[in-house]
């Protein structure tokens, strides 16, 4: 019995469970997916993270696309790092993001960009901005079920 409450204080402490909900982040997940986060460590770029998002009041899982010091700009034509495009414009919640105007992004320390795989259908950071280092509540480590 102790070895058990044991094994659980320690997952607890260093991992947690993610659950995907809706298509964003399709093809790597799918909705019902049950995701392995590691609580420990940095995220890095291309990292896949679960994030709370207080705007929204729930958490997401998605890619981070850029960090500290990188500049990232939305515009009609498409997405940008850096100054390259990572990403074209595409339809569906992105129709709405082309009528307005090019936004640009420069990461302070300690913030994240967020994307979701599926961008035609994806609520990420360029509907909610950057998101700071104590929302990630952890990084994907691996697909459970």
């Amino acid at each position: 019995m102790i070895t058990a409450c044991l094994i659980v204080a320690v997952f607890h402490v260093f991992f947690d469970i993610a659950y995907v909900s809706g298509n964003s982040m399709e093809p790597v997940f799918y909705e019902g997916d049950i995701l392995l986060l590691r609580k420990w460590g940095m995220p890095q770029k291309g990292d896949m993270v679960a994030a709370y998002i207080e705007e929204l009041d729930y958490d997401v899982v998605k890619r981070i696309l850029a960090s500290e010091g990188d500049r990232v700009t939305t515009a009609y034509e498409g997405l940008f790092l850096n100054g390259e495009m990572v990403a074209e414009s595409v339809k569906g919640i992105q129709e709405e993001r082309k009528k307005q105007e090019r936004q640009e992004f420069i990461l302070p320390p300690d913030q994240y960009f967020l994307i979701g795989e599926n961008q035609e259908v994806s609520l990420d950071s360029r509907v909610f901005g950057c998101i700071g280092k104590s929302a990630v509540r952890g990084i994907v480590v691996c697909k459970l079920f």
